[in-house]
């Protein structure tokens, strides 16, 4: 007798557990459900940050393909050596993602290198020729950097919109002339109350970003997410839908 009333009390949490982390998602995901966009052929190409490899940008594009705002197309796994496995889910269409996957992950200089590789491969297999960028954390300065290095070479696609995600770019100001066009930019920091930033990166540096870029005559768009250790955090604003929102609706609004 007691056995089975152990067993109905771990069936009836069991039950609950489930039925509780649907609703939380079903709540997690009621911005995107109240957000529509246009829908292009324009890929967005998605960069975690140190260390993250898959799982940033795992839950961006779950999230924004269940919710019929982006499609998941492309994932790139790029080997420590640089050979690149490419995955193809569907077709180009409808706001296509892709991913990129870097096996070593703690190399942003090598990242950005190959990186190259991979937009070039990009542009050559699939003709691409215009891209948007999405980084969260050191996964932005490699994109960045990648861009620095890049960007007025014939065989890389043209970036057409880029969102930076809590990371901050000490040598903007030197690195802006390397680049030929001002590009539309969201920068999105995280503030947890009162705090100075997100816990591992300072508002102040984010903001920093920002205002560098409208001196040299840039107009980018900036975001700070208010909230909670559990919303706000570094780590977890890349699982944050308002962030999904936020970046969705800059790229294809």
């Amino acid at each position: 007798m007691r056995r089975k009333r152990i067993i109905q009390s771990l069936a009836g949490i069991s039950v609950g557990i489930v039925i509780g982390s649907g609703a939380y998602w079903q709540w997690r995901l009621a911005p995107l459900k109240a957000t529509t966009v246009k829908m292009t052929n324009i890929p967005t190409v998605f960069v975690a940050g140190d260390y993250a490899r898959a799982f940033s940008t795992n839950g961006f594009v779950h999230r924004l393909s269940s919710t019929h705002l982006m499609t998941k197309a492309l994932v790139v796994n790029v080997a420590k050596n640089g050979h690149l496995t490419i995955k193809q889910w569907a077709l180009l269409r409808r706001n296509p993602t892709i991913q990129v996957i870097f096996a070593d992950n703690h190399h942003p200089k090598r990242q950005a290198q190959q990186l190259a590789v991979v937009m070039a491969q990009l542009k050559r297999r699939y003709h691409i020729t215009t891209y948007n960028a999405v980084g969260h954390s050191s996964g932005s300065n490699i994109i960045w950097q990648y861009l620095v290095n890049t960007a007025k070479q014939p065989q890389q696609p043209k970036i057409h919109k880029f969102v930076s995600i809590a990371s901050t770019y000490p040598q903007v100001t030197s690195q802006l002339h390397q680049l030929p066009t001002k590009i539309p930019i969201l920068n999105i920091g995280g503030q947890i109350w009162q705090t100075a930033g997100d816990g591992e990166v300072s508002l102040k540096g984010v903001l920093a970003f920002s205002q560098k870029l409208r001196q040299q005559g840039w107009q980018p768009k900036t975001v700070i997410m208010h909230g909670s250790p559990f919303t706000v955090e570094h780590s977890l604003l890349h699982i944050n839908p308002a962030v999904d929102r936020q970046l969705v609706t800059f790229l294809y609004q």
